[in-house]
């Protein structure tokens, strides 16, 4: 009787100890992976606010709309209208003007750096995640060995500082339209040289881009230079016509 008691009492402290270990176990790994699927939930919909971000500004640029205002939740996130050179892209040829500088929107975790989230800058929409980035929404320009166009989307800060918020409210991102100018159009007669400047991971997303419209033209275009690690993309085209203009847009996160 006491051997059939002892082993009764192991057996029951070794079920509970296996028990005790599974429930742990499933926690640690089931909490982890429902918040890893919480933070891509958050990301996704910053994407699609992104997205409606992205054609409001359209309507701004070339439907005329006087301004447009995007709702975005955020869900313990931070939104971000950045500094004046966050964004940079530089036309070489001739009189072309040369650089142009833009605040840039980002969206992503609070308290962290943009391990994964989304960007909005001069006109194009990057997804970015630890492994790299992505261009889900292709800014305003056209390339074509008859005719180019450049229509930058110049983000201005209606305080004229950065502005910035956090949480988990929704916020409304404000965009009023400024000034529309033609900057230059012109046949230029050698090559031109576009560089665009932005964080690292974003100019890989930038150099796809750019290698997949100059692929095909005539005369053909040269592969854009290789990355360097400093955000620099530089790549380099002929055409026959270069039109190149500027709209830009005065932003407020309210």
């Amino acid at each position: 009787m006491t051997d059939r008691a002892v082993s009764d009492v192991l057996s029951f402290v070794l079920v509970f100890s296996l028990i005790t270990a599974s429930v742990g176990l499933v926690s640690v790994v089931g909490l982890g992976s429902l918040q890893d699927a919480r933070n891509a939930e958050r990301i996704d919909n910053g994407e699609r606010a992104f997205e409606v971000l992205a054609d409001n500004h359209g309507d701004i640029v070339h439907g005329g709309a006087p301004s447009r205002a995007t709702e975005i939740k955020l869900a313990e996130t931070t939104l971000t209208l950045g500094d004046t050179s966050d964004s940079e892209v530089t036309l070489e040829n001739g009189s072309v003007p040369g650089t142009v500088e833009s605040r840039s929107i980002t969206f992503g975790r609070s308290g962290e750096s943009l391990d994964s989230g989304v960007v909005y800058e001069m006109g194009a929409v990057i997804r970015v995640d630890r492994g790299g980035a992505a261009m889900r929404r292709e800014p305003p320009f056209y390339f074509d060995e008859d005719r180019t166009v450049i229509h930058y989307v110049a983000l201005e800060s209606r305080t004229g500082d950065i502005q910035r918020r956090s949480g988990s409210t929704t916020v409304l991102v404000r965009g009023v339209r400024g000034t529309t100018a033609v900057l230059a159009h012109e046949q230029p007669t050698g090559n031109v040289t576009l560089t665009v400047d932005t964080e690292p991971r974003r100019a890989a997303a930038w150099k796809r881009y750019l290698d997949d419209e100059l692929d095909g033209m005539s005369p053909a275009a040269t592969p854009c230079d290789p990355l360097a690690g400093n955000g620099t993309v530089s790549c380099t085209f002929r055409t026959d016509d270069l039109r190149i203009s500027r709209t830009t847009i005065r932003t407020s996160i309210d």
